[in-house]
């Protein structure tokens, strides 16, 4: 889009005052300033036009995913790919606010063939997806008179996770520490680990031949491995408006979002395969790594949903031998929970489950969420509170090492 600054409205303004002037009074200088003045004019129009053009933009990032409270560096690439240098360059790189300040440069030129690398920073102040783009430059001639601002299509999504708290070594009681933990083991030829050695038959793979074997019996010998399947886990994280309270980063739904995050990269980090239970995606739960489900909890909006229900029949679906961690709030309402439908359904939801354990996310001082984990505690859950300002892993330190059927709710 071509576009006259007020410079060029001025130039054009003096041209046309001074034509208007050398006409009346027979002064032939006067039309030449004129006649200059607008050429200046339209030379700076074509001079931005053909600078725009030629101008090529790359955008390069550090990382897609950045962690809470740590940052990315954004890396934008200017070339000048035509044969004549381009003018002053306004460069703006558009992004979301909670991101980083506006990105805002000014190259005063760019000669032919040459390139510059401008760089900025993206903080991860607020988790969420962001979009960074697209690029807008605006091209002036020198004497500013006309610029040109071209805008290119070319955007990158940035994740920001939720806050991640480390949550030490502990580990739910009677839940398999990773994949070479459990019990439930299958023989296979190529596995884990190595589990016994017997005699080739056809199909066998003759890379698995366990040569000093086979010269010492006369006969091919091959490696047979057990392969280990590895631990399950179900997360539940309620994300109910109605459920929570406060607002901004001190509010119990970001409290829950944290936690339900913190306890995703603690269990993936020790080989479990994780589900995510949420009430705004209804069907059963997949498993899916930790990057997704971090994303999907970096996303995850406080939910119109009044009930819990849909939730905790897709939890109800994964149960087995796996553990399900809920973090969840006390149920909306002034009613006692014990008479609340979906404590009733939770309850029953995490009897599918060989190992239950709950975070109760609440207000310090609500009653409430005390009562709801008494409730699961005597259920066989083990069950804790958790308050916005409590340290996350001190109240899983309590929950992870306590035995089934100890309230841990204080």
């Amino acid at each position: 889009m071509d576009l006259i600054t007020p410079r060029g409205l001025a130039l054009l303004g003096c041209a046309l005052l001074a034509w208007l002037v050398g006409r009346l009074l027979g002064v032939a200088e006067l039309y030449v300033a004129a006649a200059s003045a607008g050429a200046l004019v339209a030379a700076g129009a074509i001079a931005v036009r053909v600078g725009s053009e030629s101008i090529a933009v790359r955008r390069g990032l550090t990382t897609r995913f950045i962690h809470h409270g740590g940052s990315a560096e954004v890396l934008l690439t200017l070339r000048n790919d035509a044969r004549l240098a381009a003018p002053l360059l306004l460069v703006e790189d558009a992004h979301h606010r909670a991101l980083a300040p506006p990105a805002r440069f000014v190259v005063p030129g760019l000669v032919s063939g040459r390139s510059v690398t401008l760089r900025y920073r993206l903080h991860g102040a607020t988790r969420g997806r962001f979009t960074v783009g697209p690029v807008r430059i605006t091209v002036r001639d020198p004497f500013g008179a006309t610029q040109r601002v071209r805008r290119y299509s070319g955007c990158d999504r940035v994740v920001v996770y939720p806050r991640i708290e480390p949550l030490g070594t502990d580990l739910p009681r009677g839940a398999h520490q990773g994949s070479r933990a459990s019990p439930d083991r299958r023989v296979l030829l190529a596995g884990d680990e190595f589990y016994t050695m017997r005699e080739y038959v056809t199909g066998d793979d003759l890379r698995l031949v366990h040569w000093p074997s086979t010269a010492h019996r006369a006969r091919l010998m091959v490696r047979q491995h057990e392969q280990f399947r590895h631990a399950q886990a179900t997360v539940l994280c309620d994300a109910r408006a109605a459920a929570h309270v406060g607002a901004g980063a001190d509010s119990t739904l970001e409290k829950s979002v944290s936690a339900a995050a913190s306890v995703v990269w603690h269990l993936a980090d020790r080989g479990y395969q994780l589900r995510l239970v949420t009430v705004e995606r209804h069907g059963p739960a997949v498993i899916e790594s930790r990057q997704a489900l971090l994303a999907r909890l970096a996303e995850l909006r406080p939910s119109r949903a009044a009930s819990l229900a849909p939730a905790l029949a897709a939890m109800k679906a994964q149960g087995g031998e796996g553990v399900v961690v809920a973090v969840v709030a006390p149920p909306p309402g002034g009613g006692p929970p014990t008479r609340h439908p979906d404590v009733r359904a939770l309850l029953g939801a995490g009897r599918s489950f060989s190992d239950r354990v709950a975070l109760v996310v609440a207000g310090r001082d609500d009653d409430r969420a005390q009562v709801l984990a008494a409730l699961l505690v005597a259920a066989g859950w083990r069950a804790v509170t958790v308050s916005p300002s409590d340290r996350l892993a001190d109240r899983w330190a309590l929950v992870a090492g306590a035995r089934r059927g100890v309230a841990a709710p204080g």
